[in-house]
């Protein structure tokens, strides 16, 4: 009797484990990925993560309370057009700096903390740059030509923190 019960509770182990996942969700995982910010072909020490779902260039960088040095995101498009930023519920100033086809740099313009905007592209662009007008400054004199280089181990998310796009 005892070794019968054993098999029973030895198989319904069995059975229920391969129905697990083992704790995960069934939803595949939504990580950030984080590229460097490369300014006329040389890297930069500037992290950033890269909004590339819908949820995440929503999100962008609001309700937070700051801004990590050496980080921003970057918002990249499919194809070049005329696009708006706004800082609703953006506690700190960003500087955002506006690249068109060729990752040609085209303009930066600094937007002030929680103010609706637009702040529109001054031209159709494929890629926006958000990040602190301290690390920004630095860069903006000599640059010509805007990109994303290798990855990095950036801290930034979209959104609010410690929440996943598919979450807020």
């Amino acid at each position: 009797m005892i070794s019968r019960t054993l098999i029973l509770i030895g198989v319904c182990v069995l059975v229920l484990s391969a129905c697990s996942n083992g704790g995960e969700s069934s939803s595949p995982a939504t990580t950030t990925a984080h590229r460097t910010l490369v300014v006329n072909d040389e890297a930069t020490p500037v992290c950033l993560a890269v909004a590339n779902r819908l949820a995440e260039k929503v999100a962008g960088l609001a309700n937070r309370p700051t801004l990590p040095p050496k980080e921003g995101m970057a918002f990249p498009f499919p194809d070049a057009d005329t696009r708006s930023f706004n800082m609703k519920d953006t506690a700190f100033p960003l500087e955002i700096v506006w690249v068109g086809p060729g990752e040609q740099y085209l303009n930066a313009t600094l937007m002030a903390p929680n103010t609706p905007g637009p702040y529109a592209s001054p031209a159709p662009i494929t890629l926006a740059v958000e990040l602190s007008p301290q690390d920004w400054g630095p860069l903006a004199g000599k640059a010509r030509t805007i990109s994303l280089g290798t990855n990095c181990d950036g801290t930034l998310t979209a959104g609010p923190p410690g929440k996943k796009p598919t979450q807020f």
